[in-house]
Parts: C-alpha cells; sequence; structure tokens
C-alpha cells in the first residue's frame, strides 16, 4: 500500500509540474479582453436626409445633405479590445470602423486615433470620418455604411482572442460582408478577416479596399515595396525615385496636389511607414494573392491638402492613409483603357481575405514581416545592423548567409521587444536573413521581388474591334453603368454578328432590366453558336427558371456546371430549382457539389440547413448552421433557422439586427425564404420587421388572408424616404396594380423602373401620379426623370413649395430655374429667405451668390462671400470660382470707371483662396488673368510695364488650355481693358 500510495503521490507531482510547464508557456501568457462601452466625444454631426432620388449608382442609398461647424458632446458606443501590447477602439454606430489603435507601452497610435467625431462631405453618400481603419465594399469610394450603424457582435474565442464582428448589406448589389476585428491574447497585431458573399445569381462590380490612417508629421518615411505607381486612371509613375524626387518620404511630396500612389510591381506581402523623429512606426502584412494593392494617399502638402487637417480633425493633426486592396488600383473610368481593368464579382461567389495591421518599435523601419516577427536591415559599405522585432513569443535560430556563409544567433523574444545585432558583410554580395523554418526571410538581392507587370496599355490595341468594344462594354458593366454598356454590347454585336461573349452579356442585361423576353432570345442566340458557352448557359438557365420552363433551365444550369468558373453558382441554382419542387435529396446533393466546388459557398450552407430542416434531419441542419456561423458571424439566416428549431428565440434574433435601415435586412431575408419556396416562413421574418411600406406591400402579396390591412398601411405611410429597388417588389407591385390604381403604387414602380434602366415605362408612371403625390420630394424626383419645358418645371415646383414652403431643395430649383428666365430679382428673394432658415447650407448660399452676380449685384456679393462659410466636399472649388469671377467683375467696373487703384486691388482680391470658402491654395495656380488686369491698371496709372506679352500669352493660353481657364471671362476681360 505504501509502494501504491508513493507512486500515485509521484505521478501527481509530475502531472502538476507538466502543467504548470505547459500554464506557464509563452502561448499561455496574457489576456485579451474585450467591452462594449459608451465613450463620450466631441461631435460635429451630419443630418438631413435627401428624400429626392439620386438614381446612381448605390440607389436605394440616400444622400445627407447636412453639416455644421457647431459641435456637441455626443456619447458613442465603442468596443474596446485589449491584451498587453496593445488597444484597439472599434465604432459599430460609424460604420464598424476601427476607431483607432495603440500601442501600450508608448501610448502611440499605429492606427490614427481621432479624438473628435468630424462628419464631412466626402463619402458617396456625404458624411464621413477620418482615422482609424474603415472598410469599403461595392463600387469606387467610401462605402455607403461608412458612417451609419452595422450589425456587431461581440466574441470571446476558445483561444483566448477576442473578436469584434461587424457586417452590413451593400443594397445596389444585394451582397453581404463582414468582418472579424480579432486581438490575439498574447500577440502586437490587430487581425482582420474580410469575408465577402455575393448572395445574388447575378455577376456585380467588385471593389473591397481598407482604408487606414496614420499621422502625417514625425519626418514619415514609407516602406511601400515595387519600382512603380499608377494611379485610379492607369497614370504611371516610378517608385520610390520619381522625377528625382524621393516621394517615398512624405515631406517630399511639397508639389502638385492630392496624392494617390498605387505602388506595385514587387511580390511583396508588407507595406508601412515609420516616423524616423519618433523611432515608431505601422506595418501591414497581408499575403499577395489575397491582396495585391497598396495604395497610399496623401492630401496636397499646400494649402490645397491642409485646409482638411481643420476641416477632418480638431487638434490632432494631418493624416495620411495606407490602403489594402484586391486590386492594383482603385480603378475609375479611364482605367478601362489602361492595362488595370475593373473586376466583377461573380454569381454566388465569395472572397475571404484575412491582415495584420501591427506598430513598429525600435527598428528604425521595415523590410520585411510575417505574422511572426519584423525585420529591418541597415547595411553600410562593410556592415549589416539588424533589427528583429516580435509580434510574439519568440525562442528561435536567426541566420544571415552570404557567400554560403552562416552567422546565427539564438534570440528570446517577448512580443514587441527588439533584438538588435551589427556583423560584418561584404557589401558586393548579396545575402539571406531567415528565421526558424522559415518564419520570416529576406533577401537583399532585389530580383528575388521585384516583378516586371507591364503596366502601360498596347499602344496599337483596336478599341474598334468587336473585342474593344466588347471590353469597353464590360468595363461599364463593371462600374454598374449598365444602359451604357448594353448600347456597347449591341455595337459589338454590330461589329462582329459572331462575337458570342456579347450575346450572353446582353441577356444578362437585359434579365436584370427584367426583359426576360430579349433575355431568352439573346441567350438563345449564343447557343445556336455554340451550344456548350458557359456563361450562355448559365443565362438561358436564369431566364427559363424566371419564366418557369424549369426544365429548360435545369439543362442550361447543368451544361453552365461544366465551367469551373460557374460550376459553384449552378449547381445552387439546380438546387433551387428542386427546392421549387419540394425534392429536398436533390437539393443537398447539388449543394453538395456546390460545396465541393467553393467552400464558402454561403448559399449553399444556407439551402443545406433549409432542406436538413424540412426533411426533419436536425443534426444535419444544425451542422450547416454552424458552418454558416464560420462564415457570417452575423447571419440573420442562421439565427432565424434556429428559432425556426426552438433553438434560439425571436428576440436574439432580432437583436442582433442594429444596421441603419434594419427592415432591409429582414426584406433580403424574406426573399430568401421566398427563393427556398417557404412562403410561410417569409411572412414570419417580414411580422418581424419595423413597420415599413415595402414590408407591408411584401406582406399584402404573400399573406392574402390580411391583404386588406396591410394594404391600408402602405397607402396611410408616407412615401417620402421610401426607395423600393428589389425585383421581387417590383413584380408585387405589378400584381397590386392590377387591381389597385393608388399613385404610392405606381410610384414605386416607376422608382424600380427608372433603377432598372427602364426610364420611359418610369415616366408614364410618375405622369400617371399627377397631383397626387403629397410631398415635395416627388416633383423634385419627377424633373430628374421626365423631360419638360421650364414652364412644366415651374408648376411642379410651386406644387412642391405649396406642400412645403420651407424645403430648401425645392426653394433651390425655383430659384436656379427663375435664373434661367433671368428673373434674378425672383432667385435674389429666395436666396434672402432661405439664407436666414439654413445659414450653414452651402448650396443655398451659392445660389444666392449666383443670383446676385446675375443682377450685377457684385458688392454685395462680395460682401456675402467674405462672410459666409462653406464646408466642402473633397476637391470642390466652386467658393474659389465664384468669389474670384466676382472679384473680377468688381475689377472691370472700377476700370471702366477709371479707378485703377481699386482695380489692382480686386484682382489682387482675386487670387486670393478665402478659407471660409473651404479651399486652400494648391502649389500650382493660374493668375495670368488677374495679373493681365493689374498690368492694365498700372499701364493707366503710368506704370510702363509692357502689357502686350501678357496678352499674347493669355490668348495663347486659352486656345491650348481651355479647360482651366474661363474662356468668356478672359475675352470679356480683354475686351474690356483694350
Amino acid at each position: 500500500m505504501k509502494l501504491k500510495t508513493c507512486i500515485q503521490i509521484l505521478c501527481f507531482c509530475t502531472f502538476f509540474l507538466i502543467s504548470c510547464k505547459k500554464n506557464n508557456s509563452p502561448e499561455s501568457i496574457g489576456i485579451a479582453s474585450i467591452k462594449e462601452v459608451l465613450m463620450n466625444f466631441k461631435t460635429y454631426p451630419f443630418s438631413d436626409p435627401s428624400p429626392v432620388v439620386d438614381m446612381n449608382n448605390i440607389y436605394p442609398y440616400f444622400k445627407f445633405d447636412g453639416y455644421t461647424n457647431n459641435v456637441i458632446d455626443q456619447s458613442w458606443k465603442m468596443v474596446v479590445m485589449e491584451n498587453d501590447y496593445i488597444k484597439v477602439f472599434v465604432c459599430p454606430e460609424i460604420g464598424g470602423k476601427v476607431w483607432g489603435a495603440i500601442e501600450k507601452s508608448t501610448g502611440k497610435e499605429f492606427l490614427y486615433y481621432n479624438d473628435v467625431v468630424k462628419f464631412r462631405n466626402i463619402a458617396m453618400r456625404g458624411p464621413w470620418t477620418s482615422g482609424g481603419l474603415e472598410f469599403n465594399f461595392g463600387d469606387i469610394g467610401h462605402a455607403p455604411s461608412c458612417s451609419t450603424p452595422v450589425d456587431y457582435k461581440l466574441i470571446e474565442n476558445s483561444d483566448g482572442s477576442v473578436s469584434c464582428i461587424v457586417g452590413a448589406y451593400d443594397l445596389p448589389s444585394r451582397t453581404r460582408w463582414n468582418i472579424d476585428i480579432k486581438l490575439p491574447k498574447n500577440k502586437a497585431y490587430l487581425e482582420t478577416k474580410v469575408s465577402w458573399f455575393n448572395t445574388t445569381n447575378q455577376f456585380t462590380s467588385y471593389y473591397q479596399w481598407m482604408n487606414a490612417a496614420a499621422k502625417a508629421s514625425g519626418n514619415l518615411e514609407f516602406v511601400y515595396p515595387g519600382k512603380n505607381f499608377i494611379g485610379h486612371n492607369g497614370e504611371t509613375g516610378n517608385w520610390p525615385i520619381d522625377n528625382n524626387r524621393d516621394i517615398s518620404k512624405y515631406e517630399n511630396n511639397n508639389f502638385g496636389g492630392y496624392k494617390s500612389y498605387h505602388v506595385l510591381n514587387s511580390y511583396s506581402n508588407i507595406f508601412g511607414g515609420y516616423w524616423k523623429d519618433d523611432d515608431f512606426g505601422f506595418g501591414h502584412y497581408v499575403d499577395y494573392d489575397e491582396k495585391p494593392g497598396k495604395k497610399l494617399w496623401i492630401w496636397g502638402l499646400s494649402d490645397q491638402g491642409m485646409i482638411w487637417e481643420d476641416l477632418l480633425t480638431d487638434t490632432k493633426g494631418q493624416y495620411i492613409e495606407y490602403q489594402s486592396g484586391k486590386l492594383f488600383n482603385q480603378a475609375s473610368p479611364g482605367s478601362t483603357f489602361s492595362p488595370f481593368k475593373h473586376k466583377e464579382f461573380q454569381p454566388y461567389n465569395s472572397d475571404v481575405m484575412t491582415e495584420l495591421w501591427f506598430p513598429l518599435k525600435n527598428t528604425n523601419g521595415m523590410v520585411a514581416a510575417s505574422k511572426y516577427a519584423v525585420l529591418n536591415v541597415e547595411s553600410t559599405t562593410d556592415s549589416l545592423t539588424i533589427y528583429v522585432s516580435a509580434l510574439e513569443h519568440l525562442s528561435e535560430t536567426l541566420e544571415i548567409t552570404q557567400n554560403r556563409e552562416t552567422t546565427k544567433f539564438e534570440i528570446n523574444l517577448k512580443p514587441l521587444e527588439v533584438f538588435k545585432t551589427k556583423i560584418t558583410i561584404n557589401q558586393k554580395d548579396d545575402f539571406n536573413i531567415q528565421l526558424g523554418d522559415n518564419l520570416l526571410q529576406y533577401s537583399s538581392k532585389q530580383e528575388d521581388y521585384l516583378v516586371n507587370r507591364p503596366i502601360n496599355h498596347k499602344t496599337d490595341f483596336n478599341w474598334g474591334s468587336a473585342y474593344g468594344i466588347y471590353t469597353k462594354a464590360l468595363g461599364l458593366e463593371k462600374q454598374r453603368q449598365y444602359e451604357e454598356a448594353a448600347k456597347e454590347y449591341h455595337n459589338c454585336i454590330e461589329k462582329d454578328e459572331g462575337f458570342i461573349p456579347a450575346y450572353s452579356r446582353l441577356s444578362l442585361a437585359y434579365y436584370r432590366q427584367m426583359d426576360y423576353k430579349n433575355a431568352l432570345k439573346y441567350s438563345k442566340e449564343a447557343l445556336s453558336i455554340d451550344t456548350y458557352h458557359p456563361e450562355s448557359n448559365y443565362a438561358y438557365g436564369l431566364v427559363n427558371k424566371k419564366l418557369g420552363n424549369i426544365t429548360d433551365a435545369k439543362s442550361g444550369f447543368s451544361i453552365a456546371s461544366q465551367s469551373a468558373s460557374l460550376r459553384s453558382s449552378s449547381f445552387v441554382e439546380l438546387a433551387i430549382l428542386f427546392l421549387k419542387e419540394y425534392n429536398y435529396t436533390k437539393a443537398i446533393h447539388y449543394t453538395s457539389k456546390a460545396i465541393d466546388a467553393d467552400t464558402n459557398n454561403i448559399i449553399a450552407h444556407m439551402i443545406q440547413a433549409f432542406a436538413s430542416r424540412q426533411s426533419k434531419d436536425e443534426d444535419s441542419s444544425i451542422t450547416a448552421i454552424n458552418n454558416i456561423y464560420k462564415l457570417d458571424p452575423l447571419s440573420d439566416f442562421a439565427r432565424f433557422e434556429e428559432a425556426l428549431m426552438n433553438l434560439n428565440d425571436l428576440a436574439t434574433f432580432n437583436t442582433r439586427i442594429t444596421n441603419e435601415l434594419p427592415f432591409e435586412s429582414y426584406l433580403e431575408l424574406a426573399a430568401i425564404y421566398l427563393q427556398f419556396n417557404d412562403t410561410q416562413a417569409a411572412i414570419s421574418v417580414l411580422k418581424e420587421s419595423p413597420q415599413h411600406p415595402i414590408v407591408n406591400l411584401w406582406l399584402a402579396n404573400l399573406d392574402k388572408n390580411n391583404e386588406s390591412n396591410y394594404l391600408k398601411s402602405v397607402f396611410e405611410a408616407s412615401a417620402e424616404m421610401v426607395f423600393p429597388h428589389r425585383v421581387e417588389t417590383s413584380e408585387f407591385l405589378e400584381t397590386t396594380l392590377k387591381t389597385n390604381s393608388h399613385w404610392k403604387l405606381k410610384y414605386y414602380l416607376g422608382l424600380i423602373y427608372w433603377h432598372k434602366g427602364l426610364r420611359e415605362k418610369a415616366s408614364t408612371l410618375f405622369e400617371q401620379c399627377q397631383n397626387e403625390p403629397d410631398f415635395a420630394a416627388f416633383y423634385l424626383t419627377k424633373l430628374k426623370l421626365v423631360e419638360t419645358t421650364s414652364l412644366k418645371e415651374r408648376e411642379l415646383l410651386e406644387r412642391a413649395l405649396e406642400l412645403n414652403p420651407n424645403d430648401w431643395r425645392t426653394a433651390l430649383a425655383l430659384s436656379n430655374n427663375h435664373l434661367i428666365n433671368n428673373e434674378t430679382s425672383k432667385a435674389i428673394e429666395i436666396g434672402e429667405k432661405f439664407i436666414k432658415l439654413f445659414p450653414e447650407n452651402s448650396h443655398i448660399g451659392m445660389n444666392y451668390t449666383s443670383a446676385l452676380l446675375q443682377d450685377k449685384q457684385y458688392l454685395n456679393a462680395l460682401k456675402f462671400l467674405e462672410n459666409f462659410n462653406i464646408l466642402p466636399f473633397e476637391g470642390s472649388t466652386e467658393g474659389k470660382k465664384i468669389y474670384s469671377l466676382v472679384c473680377i467683375k468688381l475689377a472691370l467696373q472700377a476700370y471702366n470707371q477709371k479707378e485703377y487703384d481699386k482695380t489692382i486691388d480686386y484682382a489682387e482680391k482675386a487670387k486670393f483662396w478665402p478659407r471660409n470658402l473651404g479651399v486652400g491654395k494648391p502649389y500650382d495656380v493660374d493668375e495670368q488673368l488677374e495679373n493681365y488686369i493689374i498690368a492694365k491698371a498700372n499701364n493707366k496709372l503710368g506704370d510702363t510695364a509692357n502689357t502686350q506679352k501678357l496678352k499674347v500669352d493669355l490668348l495663347k493660353n486659352i486656345k491650348s488650355n481651355s479647360e482651366t481657364l474661363n474662356i468668356d471671362l478672359a475675352l470679356e476681360t480683354i475686351k474690356t481693358l483694350n
């Protein structure tokens, strides 16, 4: 017994010691915490959502027009994540952006933390805040969701890390994104995992960039591996030395305007920057295949850019942005004509990208990095200084090899500790550095990293060929310019009747436009050329499914599935067809095939969960739901499925929908259930939704027992700020209009037709509404859609003003109408009234100034401008232009009155860039006109300066640079002064 007891004690002690050792390993040390708090910020809020439809690339989103210089104190929800090394702030009420991130030992920021919330008119919808890390999806620009609440969830992960998941829909594309913002417990980096899903059966635009900010001051040097840069339109330059300037140094960008450097031609996973004055920096790491795009954004260093320091911050100072993207550049329209085309998001496709954001501390820079460590090297003629900064606990061997001779160091580092050493090397020969078993690698040989990808477009490419026209059309389609794209596809077929890709794209274009007759026609014409063409078969499947030709649809998708690019999406469509036949076995079969082709096909997982539940296979359904949560922890569908299986309650389901437009989430989920042929589930979802006219419209069509009550709610609710956009909604409206002619039904359907490019049908519906609509925005919207005479326009505007006498948008449109008809006194009267009502409204202010200018009240216009404040949008110069015009008009007036001193004073004033008008002076300015006026006035005062050359130069510049000179004003000036 004694021996047995001793053995037991010995075993227990051994186990205890092993456990202690294990629990004290570097992996087990440290803690990560997460909490939600309210934080008070000085806030410059935005307001005034526009009820006037702007039928653009981001419809159904609306713009906000209200901005202010008046500060308030406001509490914001903030998720605070923290470990031993860094502290991170996430704001779910402002786009879910990372508000800032701090390295704790120094208190320095590697993601700019703005200490005020200062909304300015910069994003696609207007409001935007600087700093932190923002997420952009869908179409070029700051995303529609960047300043409004998103869905979010806090998670304590099993590995000790913590996550704040944020996500939202991009409504124009009906895609869904989420980002897992994760802070590990014992690492010195922030991880973001982007997941983006096209949950539709259509091709749509693709744009994904992460915009991080860092302060500009502190002798900042950028670490962007590469040898070239390109612009938004594909324009090219050299990096880092361009035109004998080292533009990788912030201070050397003191020329030109704003800078957008998309750096490329290096096979590298990193970029960042280092403040030499602070011995601190910021870094970013992502696998090159996931995100090759590396952009650097700099506001101009002249006053043109530096004015935004005060517009966007109070005390924190100017910032730069370091951005990562899926493509090499943020492609503007002109990029179509460069090698850097636009990209599209294929049906039911997904994209997942994991990135690291980390501080650089005491490394003096960075040449390489991984998720384990950061490396920097500094070489002289005979020595090499090496810095290794750990991003997690490291106990590894560092090897430096040159000419087959290796120097080794054993390093043991905690996160952000730095190993520094200096060794002797031969500067003429290349060397390699390796940490551990390929945890980090670096080669001094540039050829190991530099890429020779062409950056200039083939000069003799024939844009007039069938393929050239098709390329232009495809570029337009990828930018959501659907009507223009369809015209080019038709031009392509006229050029070459056998160019099959144009037929398939036209079929898809007509399908998007809800013209199923033409969609079928062009898909069949394509198949008559090549029956196996994948895209044409896919289009053939889509349109036949919509028309109820199920057998033809199955055939189309089956043949399309032979193509790798359309395989997963075609299998999903086949599964949906079998759901319509209640054949859940076949549906599960095809979703399994879809998942084999694309593991991240989230709709396939949804169908598996749904079909398994319908088949009473709860275990398989739960497995599928868990797979959905792995892809989208915020999934509304997964939560509702759990509620249907009594694994969750509806309160839990509803509380997670915290985005700006929650009714849209309910409609999107209901649309999924309708697609899965479950009307009852769709009704149940919609009954949980907040009240909304479009929700009630759907319920009226789905819940026939209560149709009249729901329609009553539709008709009683205001149509203002209601922007329908879904095909399903148009079908419900068309059905309802067969038995009810209420104007709101026509208005809503007209909006969808307009959205789909059916302007003529939309105009007809708007005309049928006559004067029944009871809100002013209808008439302003109608003016954008329907071509009309000036007199008819006046009638519509007067009706709008009758409905809302203090509506500034109507007043602005009416004032413009008066100005077109030379009724300046009426325009001035409107301006005087509404500038008192809306003293910060730049639209009213500029219109009022234009009225004074047209009425030749130049001095009154100048006095107004000198006391008016404009909060500008990015790149706006309207305030400066009208100010200069007023000053020049006053100068010419004084010249005609022989008041030459006043002439000079006003011409000098015209050179001024008034900050109160939202402009800062750029480096390069054109002052020829002002100088010519001054010279002529001086000549009259006895100065014998030669004005003839100034006149000749001015005339020459008018011909060569007509885009930047006001030709009429210049010619008027020359005529007046001569």
